[in-house]
């Protein structure tokens, strides 16, 4: 069978059969009931994605215990994202064991209030949830078990000695720091099976809370790390789709159709709304405000999910090193004719420390599986460690990022990504950092720079690096001097 149309673009796979996703759905279609909406009244009974989502979410563990104790969910607006996270609170709220703590968190208090509004609005109008819950201002109570919902402020230093059971955390994407969603996730170890799980709509810089998560989740979905506390499910158009593309509508709102979210407001919108927000809202892309150095769909163009290094066959590589708080990546380019292969390998930053013995191991292993005729380096932050890798009979090269040298790089860089030149494997944060780049002008011409949004652009320059060297004539790549050009 097919898969249906309306599955995520990127998703944790299922691991195990077990989930509690069927309790809290028919829960919801004998307890609850839609508030708004042309379906105003009637029953809660969730579509098929959401049904999926819900067993996806709640899966279980051989062993019994919850899979995910964190978990981000991507959708655009109007998707039903309130509806489904005040499910999820009132179905623990009332059916959780005793002293059972559950919360609607954001980053303003009227955002929080949202999922709180609606579970109160569903308790108010059900005979049999009013009967087991006492309904306050800002919290409902269960009287029998002493179970409780509230709302939060974004004040997180008031929210230490918490002990969360579940919380809905409601567009991730505004959230000014990462305080909060930290005192909420670090407050739930003493439960058994704790659950954050984030509900938003994606954002415009990836260096925040949820960019970070939404990060983490592409490399987990990708297979690129293992993670399996945390589950990750995202729907968007594709990047590089047209603004009136009715199949990436689809594809990024599964609630999209007759009597739930309206086709003819997402043509007008389409038409009307300017590109970036309707991109971002009812595309559920995260947009870039600076100009690409790339056209659109260049990068994408370039992807083969089969393409890798081969063993033992001619390679370059660039390092662009970081001191703290930036990413670290290291980008391998191999040859064949005029056509190129490159693979990456990123370390996001861990607080104010670097693992410089980690990356100059991960660079002698590349030394050891493939024929690496250079290693090029900033001296700026890696002299010391690249005169340690020459001892060990790596071919160092230093490569001063300065416009000098990075001004032709990026030309050359940028004309083998548009001549579709290039393979890549689509790793999703090393596509990330090569598209976050933007050209930047100088005397010489253009080079790439981080632009006004600051996002990480390492692995683009590092790819810069290795492709300006693997695609010099042979007689000038290995151990060529730089002493000439400074």
């Amino acid at each position: 069978m097919a898969d249906p149309d309306w599955l995520p673009m990127w998703s944790t796979p299922r691991r195990h059969d077990r989930t509690d996703g069927p309790f809290v759905a028919d829960y919801a279609a004998y307890l609850l009931s839609v508030g708004k909406g042309a379906a105003a009244g009637r029953a809660l009974d969730f579509l098929p994605w959401q049904r999926w989502l819900l067993d996806a979410l709640l899966e279980r563990r051989a062993d019994g215990r919850r899979r995910y104790r964190r978990a981000l969910i991507g959708l655009p607006r109007k998707n039903g994202k309130s509806l489904l996270g005040s499910a999820l609170a009132l179905y623990h709220l009332t059916e959780s064991a005793e002293m059972a703590e559950i919360y609607a968190a954001a980053g303003g208090r009227q955002q929080a209030r949202i999922v709180f509004n609606e579970v109160k609005w569903q308790v108010q109008n059900s005979p049999e949830l009013l009967d087991l819950c006492k309904v306050y201002r800002d919290a409902i109570e269960v009287i029998s078990t002493g179970s409780v919902f509230r709302v939060l402020s974004a004040d997180a230093r008031l929210q230490q000695g918490l002990n969360p059971s579940l919380v809905i955390f409601d567009e991730v994407h505004v959230q000014p720091s990462h305080d909060l969603w930290d005192a909420l996730t670090l407050g739930s170890g003493a439960r058994v099976d704790p659950l954050v799980v984030g509900i938003t709509t994606a954002g415009h810089d990836l260096d925040t809370l949820c960019g970070e998560l939404f990060t983490l989740g592409k490399r987990i979905a990708s297979g690129e790390i293992e993670d399996e506390t945390f589950g990750f499910w995202w729907w968007q158009g594709a990047d590089d789709c047209a603004v009136d593309d009715r199949a990436e509508w689809h594809r990024a709102n599964p609630n999209l159709g007759p009597g739930l979210l309206d086709l003819e407001d997402m043509e007008v919108s389409s038409r009307q709304t300017q590109e970036l927000a309707f991109r971002r809202y009812r595309l559920n892309q995260w947009t870039r405000t600076q100009e690409s150095w790339l056209p659109a769909g260049a990068w994408e163009s370039c992807q083969d999910d089969d393409a890798a290094l081969v063993d033992g066959a001619d390679t370059w590589v660039g390092v662009d090193m970081a001191l703290r708080h930036d990413s670290i990546a290291i980008v391998a380019v191999q040859r064949d004719g005029d056509e190129f292969t490159a693979a990456s390998r990123i370390w996001l930053p861990d607080g104010d420390t670097i693992d410089v013995a980690a990356i100059e191991q991960h660079l002698r292993d590349l030394h050891r599986r493939y024929r690496c005729l250079e290693v090029a380096y900033d001296p700026a932050f890696f002299e010391r460690s690249a005169q340690i890798l020459a001892d060990d009979g790596l071919a160092m090269v230093e490569f001063p990022q300065s416009s000098q040298r990075m001004v032709p790089a990026c030309q050359r860089a940028y004309e083998i990504i548009t001549s579709a030149m290039l393979k890549h494997d689509g790793s999703p944060v090393f596509s990330d950092q090569v598209m976050s780049a933007a050209p930047r002008s100088t005397g010489e011409g253009w080079r790439l720079s981080k632009g006004k949004a600051k996002r990480k652009i390492d692995a683009a320059i590092a790819l810069v690096m290795a492709l300006d060297r693997a695609s010099r004539p042979a007689e000038t790549n290995t151990f060529e001097l730089w002493a000439a050009f400074d």
